[in-house]
């Protein structure tokens, strides 16, 4: 059978185009055939359909034969039916048709239709396509339609302006014939294909000649993301069947920004109904890139101090608000076609200096509360992204149903600056400083996406690890000296002299670092390679940042800041590994320099009824663990610790939505541990390590960065924590 069979003529055969599951077109021929009728599939009067028929008279055929119809006959049946014959329910006589095996497609069934039918193709499509629209249309249905209607619809005009409104609806102008004003509904091809509504006024186009009218209005295209420059064509229902707009070859583009000014330009030209005429005047009233809040006669205004567009998806929005009188409804965050409201959960911050600077304001005066500050704002909006250059934007609905926009310019990425201004504008002693990281700084940590740090540079001194099991990774800061201090005293250790050793370092360091690295490697003899990477905000990213500069199968991460008390260090902590099969991190205790502890291990603890974890015998000194056994426990301390290499990159490294290194580490571990590598504290072995000295402001800093960190690793693990065993 060939891909077109020819049209059955007995009258008792039919020819069957599925349409989906859902539907069927059944095409043949009869001696006269109703416009709408009962069917029977495969004859069975449980089975009962009530289909819509297109029908056509053939040329020069018997009367028998005489008219050809296309019947839509709706499946409405539970699983899958094999549709072998129809009996069709009308006036007199029943007719049953036989349905030839070989599915037809759809462009077979229109290739014959057109064929046979002639002239009265296009009115005979049409009625098909109408009853594929009606009722529930699904995504096959509306596809087929599709298909018939790129066949059968005739030319009406052209779009000659597109744009997107900021609302996500999309503004079009051009001409036609028949489109009538106000509410149409529009079957759209473009990437894929939807039904929208598509509300619009007339304009008088004289270069038309009376032969038809201009147009300009709003495709809604509900839940459906629509990008201008895709769309293929449009098609309507006109008085006399379906009609097809084009889209010019040159047709203009507008940006999102330029569509509120272009239809308030055509507006007064516009013809078109009362609710109509208010639809298109609100649109032009939308966001066109100006400020309109500071205009305002009312006693609103609003101050940005930061906006960033969070890796990963979201925005964060730092800044205040006056509104003494409480005239604004809502205040919406919007991104492109993407908007979330900031009012209901954003934290208030006290802002005296805004109160102060209105304070004599003509618009506030007597309205605002000299001893009232919370004017400041914090708030992260998950789900937006400034991505493609997207205009971002508070919309502001006031009580009196206007509505006002204000710019906002938001910085790409999130450095640790950033984070830091952002972070010491918090008191921490404050329930507010706790309100803001559990909605909005530990939520934008956790939803960032920062990329692992990044190396710029390697340079090698004598380095050399081909043939070597264990490599050490010295994590370097800013401080070039911890870096003299570490490699001068792996250089008088025996045991370390030899191994391998890699120094990563912050490329705000490197020309300190680089130039200690070179003299102490030639001085003692050593075997270098330093690794300089952007990115690197602490010795975790540093450790990170190494992962790649060796094929050793061991790593030993080593703190520049923290030191062996004494030699002989590594081996002990190398055969404590071995003997677990290479598959555990080795920790040892890690004190301060009055002996105190730093550093013994992370531990489960159950205290009235919770879990929780925690490092044991912090501040205690070192005497108390003296002759304590090695243990398992639930996580060591990468400052300083033996470990598999392949187990941390199949972990997937350090994660990035933590400010410290401290908990970045127990994350790893915890990683670690689910994965089959457990952590071992090994007690005989000491290190040293200074105490960080941090002045009041830095203080604060840390003390909020813990808080930040602790609420993220919590969100994170408290599961697992909650379901662990001792």
């Amino acid at each position: 059978m060939s891909e077109h069979p020819n049209l059955p003529v007995d009258g008792e055969t039919a020819l069957a185009a599925p349409i989906g599951e859902e539907f069927v077109l059944v095409m043949g021929v009869a001696d006269a055939m109703p416009g709408a009728l009962q069917v029977l599939l495969n004859g069975d009067p449980a089975m009962c359909m009530e289909a819509t028929v297109v029908t056509w008279r053939r040329a020069e055929a018997p009367a028998e034969a005489a008219i050809g119809f296309v019947a839509a006959v709706p499946l409405q049946i539970t699983g899958r039916l094999r549709l072998g014959s129809i009996v069709m329910r009308r006036g007199g006589r029943p007719a049953r048709y036989t349905l030839v095996r070989r599915a037809l497609p759809l462009q077979g069934l229109l290739h014959l239709m057109a064929t046979d039918a002639g002239e009265a193709f296009k009115d005979a499509a049409d009625g098909l396509i109408h009853a594929l629209m009606s009722g529930k249309s699904g995504p096959k249905r509306l596809a087929a339609a599709l298909t018939m209607l790129q066949a059968a619809a005739r030319n009406d005009g052209f779009v000659e302006v597109m744009g997107t409104l900021d609302t996500g609806e999309v503004f079009l102008q051009g001409w036609s014939t028949e489109l009538p004003a106000d509410t149409t509904r529009l079957l759209v091809a473009h990437d894929g294909f939807l039904v929208g509504e598509f509300t619009a006024a007339t304009v008088p186009r004289e270069d038309l000649g009376g032969r038809g009218h201009g147009f300009f209005g709003l495709l809604s295209p509900g839940k459906t993301v629509v990008d201008p420059e895709k769309l293929q064509r449009l098609y309507f229902r006109g008085a006399e069947g379906w009609r097809a707009l084009e889209i010019y070859e040159r047709r203009v583009l507008l940006a999102s920004t330029d569509v509120p000014a272009h239809i308030r330009d055509v507006l007064p030209r516009g013809d078109a109904g009362t609710e109509t005429l208010r639809i298109l005047r609100r649109a032009s009233e939308r966001f066109d890139g100006r400020d309109t809040v500071s205009p305002l006669q009312k006693p609103i205004r609003i101050g940005m101090d930061m906006v960033v567009d969070v890796p990963g998806g979201g925005i964060l929005v730092s800044g205040w608000m006056l509104d003494p009188d409480g005239l604004v409804d809502s205040m919406a965050l919007r991104a492109g076609a993407g908007a979330q409201p900031v009012t209901e959960n954003w934290t208030r911050l006290p802002r005296p200096d805004v109160t102060s600077a209105f304070l004599n304001d003509p618009l506030f005066a007597g309205r605002l509360d000299p001893a009232r500050h919370d004017h400041g704002f914090l708030a992260f909006v998950p789900g937006l992204s400034a991505a493609d250059g997207a205009p971002v934007y508070f919309e502001l609905t006031i009580e009196d149903d206007t509505i006002a926009f204000y710019p906002l310019t938001a910085m790409r990425g999130l450095s640790r600056r950033v984070i830091e201004r952002l972070v010491s504008a918090l008191d921490p002693r404050t329930a507010t400083a706790a309100l803001a990281i559990e909605r909005h700084i530990g939520p934008m940590m956790q939803a960032v996406d920062q990329p692992p740090p990044r190396t710029v540079e390697t340079r090698d001194f004598g380095f050399d690890d081909e043939e070597a099991p264990l490599a050490l990774v010295v994590a370097a800061g800013l401080d070039a000296e911890e870096v003299t201090a570490a490699l001068s005293l792996l250089a008088l250790d025996p045991e370390t002299r030899a191994v391998p050793i890699i120094v990563s370092a912050p490329v705000e360091a490197f020309d300190r670092v680089a130039a200690e690295v070179c003299r102490l490697a030639g001085f003692y003899g050593l075997g270098v390679r330093l690794v300089v990477a952007e990115g690197v905000t602490d010795v975790c990213d540093a450790f990170e940042a190494a992962l790649g500069a060796t094929t050793a199968e061991t790593l030993v991460f080593l703190a520049a800041g923290v030191l062996p008390r004494r030699a002989g260090w590594l081996s002990r902590m190398e055969r404590a590994y071995r003997a677990r099969g290479g598959k555990v991190l080795v920790s040892p205790t890690i004190v301060f320099e009055d002996n105190s502890i730093r550093f013994a291990g992370t531990w489960l603890e159950t205290e009235g009824g919770e879990r929780r974890l925690t490092d044991r015998f912090i501040g205690y000194p070192r005497d108390v663990v003296r002759d304590a056994e090695p243990t398992e426990v639930v996580a060591g301390s990468v400052a300083c610790c033996v470990v598999p290499r392949a187990a941390v990159e199949t972990a997937g490294g350090f994660s990035r939505s933590y400010l410290g290194a401290a908990d970045k580490g127990r994350d790893l571990c915890l990683k670690l541990k689910l994965a089959g590598t457990p952590s071992l504290w090994l007690p005989e072995v000491e290190m040293v390590a200074a105490d960080e000295e941090a002045g009041a402001a830095s203080l604060a800093w840390r003390r909020l960065a813990q808080r930040v960190d602790r609420w993220s690793f919590n969100r994170r693990w408290s599961l697992l924590v909650a379901n662990m065993r001792g």
